[in-house]
């Protein structure tokens, strides 16, 4: 019965959504139909044994009449006290009710628990807030509003207005205190439903405002038209997303985002597809929502926070002083003139502190008067130089974000306000990141987490105002209609160039922004997606860098644009690879020589000289003697393995042992089928045809458990030596991020490394599609000389360097690797050859 009444709901709600109602008339008549079948349902319940003092009360969203399909229906059975009779009639309502399946949450209060509950629990308190008579003894329920409604309201009011603040704070750290989320929480995200809700209990308590119609006493005629636009938004967002997930869902994820903009109406256009535009709308919304409810708490607090009053009025320039610890002036016809309001940002950089409301709207109105001309000022720019320069650079830009004012002085960035890009990995807006990005290498001033000191120190010899810039601008090429696929490096390189003729930049600074903007993701491409111990990945880094001074501007970039994808991007394993390839390429700069090793130990030596010179580079002298001492156990014992647990958590297991085809797959095999995830391999074969493979693992602690080593060695053993066939359990297919465009792809470059050919693979993840490769590759008689494994939110991006009887692939072998690839089960997508 359950699934029948919310389909009818939903197609309810989906005609009305189409018809172009209202979201807040959608809900009220979707709770009308609630509060019919439940009102029925308790008039037959309690048909024959109906007490005089039971009501059916309407609580939290069903009392706010704000019911959507599959949400929650909270109700409350109010009594004047407990006694058989009413107890009895309560679990008749109750089982009644129970009967439709509906998620109903109910409770059975007498009058003086209500107080009592509600002081108790503030969830409690504030669903009585929003009580609503449903059916029953309606004098029972006057006497609720009358006798027990204000105590809910108003009393221990201190302590619960502090909860209230105390959970909005708690709630808005979850969602990385951001309203720009790329799959955002519509009810519970800032600047959600849930904030409109604490905006209104907070009103009721604080300000004595009955409903949302009241704020009207309190906002300025467009803030409260434009509040009560948003929170409509929000109610149809709502609506759409649980009809088109069919079930209670608040995440409005890429799966769900174009079917549910389609449903509100909105279609594509040239620029930007349905669910684009839908979600751009929604941020703006969404800030609406969440400026009201800053509002609000700032008024709260002052209540009941109360700080030193200082009633001086100290000058900070001509113009503008600071009073009550807020930056004001004196007469705002000033702002009038541009470059006061980019010197109003100066002072706020400078002195510290917030802007008065009254300065704050008055710089808003001013937005759109700032025109080209504004733009080429040179006190204008030199004022943003310096902002650039000081101590405050995130907090200023933000603010200046926030008031419109940063979009219309670098139209170029004003491009990314809201803009929604669908790539992997990434959870912001690109304007989001891009901010974000500023505050994360700003942080590193005064960081005093140890494993981030030397990006500290690095900072503090840069020119500090060049480097914000770059980062502030790196994402621009993407406002510029580029889509999928396209290289937004290059757009933003062009579109860079507008902006330093504006702002004149010196020459030395215009190279290193131009540079930094069109090499961003460089650094992060080459030590995620390269074997950073082959000479060529370093040379090639090196080449583009040219010096020192660039290599650490790109270190930083890349530390500031990795850190602001998502908060659990920048890894220590990622961390790794980025110190480890910046210091190969700082010693390649410094003209710093491969290591050679010296002993007395003619046999270790003999073993040195066997290996490849990559193997010689890439390790520490004591992994050299413990590979030696490894591979002499391979003279008796035909397998040898060894497993070092490493301080980031990963740990890598060497397996050595004779070389023989197929070697790699049926590590990979073994590997697989335990569980353990691959994030790197490396194999080296010696002249006397000992391989070394060497394959790090980043859930080794996770699986270890005493004698998995010795099982490990068991297996690989009868796979490798007795050749049993051991195999990952295939079909389970990891959760690639729903509904995200995946640009999947086989690629093989043949000019890259001057000794391998290398295979790159774009690809959604699953179990065993590593070992389905390096069976596709050891079944064509390709060697895999190394592998850089990187599977993130169930995308796998591998490259492999390979190579046929010791040189790179033929075109031959090429068409036929390709071939066996895409023909194979791994995945039919879209596959190409670069750079034969």
């Amino acid at each position: 019965m359950k699934d029948d009444i919310c389909l009818q709901w939903c197609q309810t709600a989906s005609e009305l959504i189409t018809r172009g109602s209202s979201g807040k008339s959608i809900v009220f008549e979707l709770t009308a139909l609630v509060d019919e079948v439940l009102a029925g349902s308790f008039r037959a319940a309690t048909l024959r044994s109906a007490p005089d003092d039971l009501a059916l009360v309407a609580i939290g969203g069903y009392g706010r009449s704000e019911i959507v399909p599959f949400s929650d229906i909270d109700i409350m059975l109010l009594s004047r006290g407990r006694d058989d009779n009413t107890a009895e009639a309560a679990e008749s309502v109750f089982y009644k009710l129970w009967d439709f399946g509906l998620n109903i949450s109910h409770s059975f209060r007498a009058l003086d628990e209500c107080v009592t509950d509600a002081l108790n629990d503030p969830k409690t308190r504030t669903s009585f807030i929003d009580s609503r008579f449903v059916a029953g003894n309606k004098a029972l329920y006057n006497e609720f509003i009358r006798d027990i409604y204000p105590k809910i309201l108003f009393k221990k009011k201190q302590t619960f207005v502090g909860s209230l603040l105390s959970e909005v704070q708690a709630r808005h750290k979850t969602f990385e205190d951001s309203v720009y989320l790329l799959e955002p929480n519509v009810k519970d995200g800032i600047g959600g439903l849930r904030d409109m809700h604490t905006l209104t209990w907070l009103s009721r308590v604080i300000l004595k405002i009955d409903n949302v119609s009241g704020l009207a006493s309190l906002l300025a005629s467009n803030d409260y038209q434009h509040l009560i636009k948003a929170f409509d938004f929000l109610l149809r967002a709502r609506l759409g997303l649980h009809i088109i997930s069919q079930r209670k869902n608040e995440v409005l994820s890429f799966e769900y985002q174009d079917a549910v903009a389609r449903l509100l109406g909105f279609k594509n256009t040239k620029r930007f597809v349905a669910a684009e535009i839908m979600m751009r709308l929604y941020y703006k919304k969404s800030e609406v929502i969440r400026g009201v409810l800053g509002r609000i708490m700032n008024i709260s607090g002052r209540r009941y926070i109360h700080f030193p009053l200082n009633l001086s009025i100290k000058r900070i320039t001509d113009d503008f002083y600071l009073a009550k610890n807020e930056i004001t002036v004196k007469d705002k016809t000033i702002f009038r003139s541009n470059e006061k309001i980019m010197e109003a940002f100066g002072v706020y950089s400078v002195s510290g502190r917030k802007f008065s409301s009254q300065v704050r709207e008055n710089i808003r109105g001013r937005a759109l008067f700032i025109s080209r001309k504004a733009r080429m000022s040179r006190k204008a720019v030199n004022c943003f130089l310096d902002i650039l320069k000081g101590n405050r650079v995130y907090e200023t830009l933000r603010e200046m974000h926030e008031m419109g004012i940063l979009d219309r002085f670098i139209p170029e960035f004003g491009r990314l306000r809201h803009l929604v890009i669908y790539e992997i990995y990434h959870r912001y807006t690109v304007d989001e990141h891009s901010l974000l990005a500023v505050r994360n290498l700003e942080a590193l001033k005064n960081t005093r987490h140890a494993k981030l000191g030397y990006l500290s120190d690095i900072l503090k010899g840069t020119r500090q105002h060049i480097l914000f810039l770059a980062i502030l601008l790196h994402d621009i090429g993407k406002g510029g209609y580029v889509r999928i696929g396209g290289n937004h490096e290059e757009s933003g390189y062009k579109m860079l160039k507008a902006v330093i003729e504006r702002f004149n930049i010196e020459h030395e600074d215009r190279n290193s922004i131009e540079f930094l903007v069109r090499n961003h993701i460089l650094l992060s491409k080459l030590a995620l997606n390269r074997d950073s111990e082959a000479p060529e990945t370093v040379t090639q880094l090196a080449e583009i860098v040219e010096n020192g001074e660039n290599l650490d501007l790109l270190y930083l970039m890349t530390y500031a644009d990795m850190t602001a994808v998502s908060p659990d991007f920048w890894t220590e394993w990622k961390a790794y690879l980025f110190h480890d390839l910046y210091v190969k390429t700082k010693d390649h700069l410094r003209g710093v020589k491969a290591k050679e090793y010296r002993t007395s130990d003619t046999n270790l030596r003999g073993f040195i000289e066997s290996m490849p010179d990559r193997y010689v580079i890439a390790n520490t002298s004591d992994i050299l003697r413990s590979d030696y001492m490894l591979s002499e156990r391979v003279r008796s014992e035909v397998l040898a393995t060894n497993v070092l647990e490493r301080p980031d958590g990963t740990a890598e297991i060497t397996v050595a042992t004779k070389d023989r085809p197929g070697l790699f797959s049926k590590i990979v095999g073994v590997l697989s089928r335990r569980g353990l995830n691959i994030l790197r391999a490396r194999i080296y074969t010696s002249k006397n045809a000992v391989a070394l493979d060497k394959v790090l693992l980043s859930n080794w602690n996770a699986i270890w458990w005493k004698g998995l080593e010795e099982e490990l060695k068991e297996e690989l053993s009868r796979s490798i030596v007795e050749g049993a066939q051991i195999r990952p359990d295939f079909g389970t297919i990891k959760a690639a991020a729903a509904g995200r465009t995946l640009d999947s792809f086989i690629e093989i470059d043949n000019e890259t490394s001057a000794s391998h050919t290398l295979l790159e693979i774009f690809l959604p993840d699953r179990i065993g599609l590593l070992y389905d490769i390096a069976e596709q590759l050891y079944l064509n008689r390709i060697d895999i000389a190394s592998a850089v494994i990187n599977t993130e939110e169930g995308v796998a991006q591998d490259v492999f360097y390979l190579q046929h009887d010791g040189s790179k692939l033929a075109n031959v072998f090429i068409l036929k690797i390709l071939g066996a690839l895409y023909g194979s089960e791994i995945e039919k997508r879209e596959v190409t050859v670069d750079r034969l």
